[in-house]
């Protein structure tokens, strides 16, 4: 069966080759034409261009296997602004889950509750043996025994920050939130949130 993919994948890439080959033959077999093919090429990078700046605005996806993992679309450059993006986040889901018995992350398994931050990829090669980058996990458990390996440490250059809390040290009736934020793969901040949610009864410990 992986044979029979591999030979499909190898036909597939061979016909693309080849029509990529008569059509670029096609836009330049006269001056016209390449007059047209150019000023259709750039009208295209002018509107994709337009549309990244513009248009493309940055969310957070939550994985549907991994509940603390959140990839980020399409992040701003300025890394100051992303991490305060982020830390915001943070704020929101904890204030958001705090009391929500509903929720599989509630506040009630506080003690564990922890996020995780990377920034979305996603592999649109058509090699056999690409990674199928962090977008991969939106939907699926690492698989490290698999005919293509798929870990998320594989990605360690897109993780972009984490969090995670317990009662606070100078107030133990709050949680405090540790957030690090990364680059290329090393920690480049931390940074304590105090103080941010009350305990509730059923989050102590028992006695």
């Amino acid at each position: 069966m992986e044979i029979l993919i591999t030979a499909l994948l190898v036909l597939l890439l061979v016909a693309l080759i080849f029509l990529g080959y008569k059509l670029l033959r096609f836009m330049f077999k006269s001056k016209g034409h390449a007059m047209v093919s150019l000023s259709l090429c750039g009208m295209v990078l002018l509107i994709m261009g337009i549309n990244n700046v513009f248009f493309k605005k940055m969310h957070f996806i939550q994985s549907k296997v991994y509940p603390d993992l959140y990839l980020v679309k399409n992040p701003v450059k300025d890394k100051k602004e992303l991490n305060t993006a982020i830390k915001e986040f943070v704020i929101e889901q904890a204030n958001k889950n705090n009391g929500d018995t509903t929720r599989p992350s509630a506040l009630k398994t506080a003690s564990n509750y922890s996020l995780r931050f990377y920034q979305y990829h996603k592999s649109w090669g058509i090699n056999l043996f690409a990674d199928a980058g962090t977008a991969y996990f939106l939907e699926n458990e690492e698989d490290p025994s698999g005919f293509v390996v798929e870990e998320l440490s594989m990605y360690a250059a897109y993780r972009l920050a984490r969090f995670q809390w317990n009662p606070c040290e100078n107030n133990s009736d709050f949680y405090c939130g540790e957030l690090s934020y990364y680059n290329n793969g090393e920690v480049s901040k931390t940074e304590i949130l105090w103080n941010m949610v009350a305990i509730q009864p059923n989050d102590l410990p028992k006695q």
